[in-house]
């Protein structure tokens, strides 16, 4: 970056060699620090691509790498989450604080569905079980950077672009079906294109950010977004550093299409983005930028993920690396075994001449009870069969191996897919044992749940920022009726709390929260100072399957058309202040909504 006394002359010259400076150092901070050398073996591992033992001889791999990766993800990721909004103010700081959290809960939830989110949390964990860190991006409208010089203001559309169609606007040049015009949107990071700086430990130690991005090079001499691009030629993605983990793939891309690798800085020191091009060998050019980065409003416009924490560098242990000795020696160990069962089948040696080579087709066939011919007396002293025994050591060995990937993961039996052949156990006994292992994946899944936090909260900041316009969002009143209702970007602004239900996650565990919900709602049904709303959409988060329009009753009052923020806060307000009327409204939408659950 640009010395002190040059810091008047950079945005308008920004020197793009010495960000590809800091880009090397940040490359062999990873090279040097990580295991990326390491990340196209892991990955290998989990497509069941294994090296032979030896060359051109049978070999019989044991995937524990993919059977632990298919057993974390499930119990980690959250398969339908549901985010709780609720104010930090509370409801003595603002008397609407409650009523607005509401909206924000309904969009922020569903803006969760929206983006398919549960795709991309699924990705970014194996990408943490494999390269020890999993990347997210925040982006609004726009797949490779927002331009707000470029909104549709003239055409009464403020908080959208098209800069995803060419500059003579005959084509697409952005492909990503998630990523809508005005709309946020999450992606996943491939760790492969993520560069931090050197010594950097923490994303929010980072001055900078590096996510490399591969367009075609015609797409980006068509981006209005980009300058000086004209002339712009693919790069040599085959001699790249950065793809040195899939050569042969990027050689064989380069040769369809000329690809060019490009460099999104996000500079958090001055609160900049540009967009760096390598041109040629050791020279560059920005192309976009710098600019005003207006997606850095809670921070970096990313939130990454990892399990097993490095206490120097950024660059986190991966579980693949921590089972890859048990794994090689299961495959080596079940390979043995298969040899040696083959060496046990049953042989026959006999003497020449004793059997005719018809005889011995009938001694090795699958017949029942042959007659076998033999041309020679005292046949028993000159026939043998041999039968090896397959060393015992070798069927119990494999199971020591994954007694150990179960200790080094934390998992039981049960969570590997595997019936307990343990002694009998007391409940208590049985209890204990399950706890102490659940210990280390509920660790997993409470980083998942604040990934999943922190990574909602920088979205709503992106919408409150963003969404000028007034849209609709179907909203849960304090009644258990649904109410349409009108807001915008100004009337939701506001600090909330976020928070996910972890506990929430495994079948044991819903099916027992159904049912003390249902106790707990019929229980207070009749309380007029209880909150029945809370409970109810609690319980409806249980079924997976419900659809919400399909249980709760819809409100009256928004059944000919959406009312305005203020007035939805109005009409529940005048409900909490009359605790008659709300219990009746609330008893009824109860009672009708009920008959359907229980269905």
């Amino acid at each position: 970056m640009p010395d002190s006394k040059d810091r008047e002359n950079y945005k308008s010259k920004p020197d793009s060699s010495r960000w590809m400076e800091l880009v090397d150092q940040a490359v062999r901070y990873k090279e040097d620090y990580s295991d990326w050398k390491s990340w196209k073996t892991y990955r290998e591992y989990y497509r069941n691509n294994f090296k032979p033992l030896t060359e051109g001889q049978p070999y019989l791999p044991y995937n524990i790498t993919f059977a632990l990766a298919r057993t974390v993800i499930p119990n980690i990721y959250f398969r339908n989450p549901y985010i709780m909004v609720s104010p930090r103010m509370g409801i003595r700081g603002d008397p609407g604080a409650d009523i607005h959290a509401k909206v924000v809960e309904s969009v922020v939830n569903w803006l969760v569905q929206e983006m398919s989110l549960k795709k991309t949390l699924k990705t970014m964990v194996l990408d943490t079980f494999l390269c020890g860190r999993g990347v997210a991006k925040i982006g609004y409208d726009s797949e490779f950077g927002y331009a707000i010089n470029e909104t549709l203001a003239g055409a009464g559309v403020e908080d959208a672009t098209i800069t995803s169609i060419s500059r003579d606007g005959k084509e697409k040049i952005e492909y990503n079906s998630n990523i809508k015009p005005g709309m946020p949107w999450v992606g996943r990071v491939d760790p492969d294109m993520w560069l931090v700086p050197f010594g950097a430990r923490e994303l929010d130690d980072c001055e900078w950010l590096d996510h490399i991005v591969l367009r075609p090079v015609r797409d980006v001499r068509l981006d209005p977004k980009y300058s000086g691009v004209r002339d712009l030629k693919g790069t040599h993605l085959e001699t790249s550093i950065h793809f040195q983990n899939k050569q042969r793939f990027h050689e064989q891309l380069a040769e369809q299409i000329d690809i060019a690798e490009l460099h999104e800085i996000c500079d958090m020191k001055r609160r900049e983005r540009l967009v760096i091009a390598p041109t040629s060998q050791g020279e560059s050019k920005i192309i976009r930028g710098p600019i005003d980065d207006v997606l850095q409003i809670d921070g970096a416009p990313y939130v990454d993920l990892m399990f097993n924490e490095d206490p120097e560098y950024y660059w986190a242990t991966p579980d693949a690396k921590i089972v890859e000795p048990q794994q090689l020696e299961m495959n080596e160990a079940r390979t043995q075994a298969m040899m040696h069962r083959r060496v046990a089948l049953l042989k026959v040696i006999v003497e020449r001449g004793v059997l005719k080579p018809e005889e011995v087709s009938k001694l090795v066939s699958g017949k029942v009870m042959p007659i076998v011919f033999a041309d020679a007396t005292g046949i028993s002293n000159r026939v043998h069969t041999i039968q090896p025994s397959v060393p015992h050591d070798l069927a119990q060995w494999p199971e020591i191996i994954r007694g150990d990937v179960r200790e080094l993961m934390g998992l039981g039996r049960q969570q590997m897919g595997e019936a307990d052949s343990s002694s009998r156990r007391t409940a208590t006994e049985s209890q204990i044992v399950q706890m102490a292992k659940e210990i280390r994946m509920d660790e997993k899944r409470d980083g998942m749940a604040d990934l999943l936090q922190v990574l909602m909260r920088k979205v709503m900041q992106v919408v409150f920022k963003f969404w000028t316009k007034e849209r609709v969002a179907q909203v849960v009143g304090f009644d258990g009726a649904l109410y349409w209702v009108k807001y915008n970007a100004d009337s939701l602004k506001g600090e909330y709390d976020l928070k996910v239900d972890v506990e929430s996650m495994t079948p044991q565990t819903k099916r027992l929260r159904r049912e003390d919900l249902m106790q707990i709602i019929q229980g207070l049904s009749n309380n007029p100072r209880a909150n029945i709303d809370y409970l109810m959409q609690a319980l409806l988060r249980e079924f997976d399957w419900l659809d919400l329009n399909r249980v709760l009753p819809q409100a009256q009052e928004t059944q000919g058309g959406p009312m305005s923020q203020q007035e939805f806060a109005g009409q529940q307000q005048g409900l909490m202040n009359n605790p008659q009327q709300l219990q009746q409204r609330l008893t009824s939408n109860v009672q009708s909504g009920m008959p359907r659950l229980e269905a």
